[in-house]
């Protein structure tokens, strides 16, 4: 047996590679990875799929994806990670996990301060060993259907003709970027994601002009609504028509993000009551600690709220010490060991700073337990 890799994926490997993951996760289903997913699978970004082959087929894949981010003032680089698998005949060796750590490694070499995925429970251990932690739910949900129609009123505007979401798109990007959160899409990247299949995206339009739009999918990947964005009162035209254009006993699952976003106002106020956990398996992985507190601090600045304090943390992992210092009206940071110190392991860290796991509970210390969790939801339908 000739094993090859952990490497990069090739054009010609992608067919193979694209084959192997469908076996794994698409069985029985008309669905396939590479359209599911088409940015990761570009040959633009190949690089970051790190397969192992054996006897020159791929037997184990781990892609990602980049992406800049602009998210409560903060501005910082995410890796997706996409999903993952290996050949039932070639588990138990380690491939999977090698080329988990080529993936992290090259997240490093480019300066991505943060890595993320969604998983199940069972499979969180594995990815304990690639520094990943299990953190809170990120978002909540909804589930609705026709008899809720009713409760979102029709505001009277125009839903565009699904055929003419291309033509709306630099009005989407620019409602989508209004928002406090979200990945930076271009209009590349946007074009690919608001053409997936069984996705519909509706736009609400006034005079003509789109004020508000909802992306709304029924694939087995991203079901429901994944996201929306513009005017709260047009959000809601959207919603009542998509409600009652539903079939009777169908129901409609709707992703809410952790944070203060039109979209969410807007289902606080009519049906708050039905909200519930979002039950999604985000995992998380700081891969540059200093870097990470440093795209953080316009978040860290405000929650701070002028106090005058000093601590620092060293992730005991890597032997990395990140120091901050409050003090009125500035934040520094620093590497200096500080006075109130603590050692924390890198899923610990996570666990702090995005809020711990039910399956792992951990009680972080004070000041760390005032100043966070940073809440930070990825859009469903950026979940390449």
């Amino acid at each position: 047996m000739h094993i090859e890799g952990p490497e990069a994926c090739t054009p010609e490997d992608r067919d193979g590679v694209v084959t192997l993951i469908d076996s794994i996760l698409r069985i029985g289903s008309q669905q396939t990875m590479v359209t599911d997913y088409p940015l990761v699978y570009r040959n633009d970004n190949l690089e970051n799929v790190t397969i192992v082959r054996a006897n020159g087929k791929p037997v184990a894949v781990v892609p990602f994806i980049p992406w800049s981010t602009h998210h409560e003032g903060c501005e910082l680089r995410v890796g997706i990670i996409s999903p993952t698998g290996t050949h039932p005949n070639f588990r138990g060796h380690g491939f999977g996990l090698q080329c988990l750590n080529r993936g992290i490694a090259r997240m490093n070499e480019r300066g991505i301060e943060l890595s993320v995925l969604w998983t199940l429970v069972p499979t969180f251990r594995f990815y304990n060993h690639g520094g990943f932690q299990a953190v809170k739910d990120q978002g909540s949900c909804f589930t609705l259907t026709q008899n809720q129609a009713g409760w979102f009123q029709d505001h009277g505007e125009t839903i565009a003709p699904p055929g003419e979401v291309q033509k709306h798109l630099p009005a989407i990007q620019k409602l989508r970027h209004a928002e406090p959160i979200g990945l930076l899409r271009n209009d590349d990247r946007a074009a690919a994601l608001h053409s997936l299949p069984l996705l519909t995206t509706y736009v609400a339009l006034r005079d003509d002009q789109p004020v508000a739009y909802l992306a709304y999918s029924q694939s087995s990947n991203k079901p429901g609504v994944t996201e929306a964005a513009g005017d709260q009162l047009a959000l809601e035209t959207i919603m009542h028509r998509l409600l009652a254009a539903t079939e009777t006993e169908e129901t409609v699952e709707i992703f809410c993000p952790l944070c203060d976003t039109n979209f969410s106002r807007m289902l606080d106020r009519v049906c708050h009551s039905e909200r519930e956990p979002f039950v999604e398996g985000t995992m998380f992985r700081i891969n540059n600690v200093p870097g990470l507190f440093r795209s953080l601090s316009p978040w860290l600045y405000r929650r701070a709220a002028g106090q005058t304090m000093t601590f620092s943390i060293t992730v005991t992992d890597t032997n990395e010490t990140v120091s901050l210092e409050f003090n009125h009206d500035r934040l520094t940071i620093g590497d200096q060991r500080q006075k109130t110190h603590f050692d924390l392991s890198r899923l610990d860290l996570t666990s702090v700073v995005f809020g711990a796991h039910p399956c792992r509970p951990f009680n972080p210390p004070e000041p760390l337990a005032s100043l966070f969790p940073y809440h930070f939801p990825i859009s469903i339908l950026d979940r390449s």
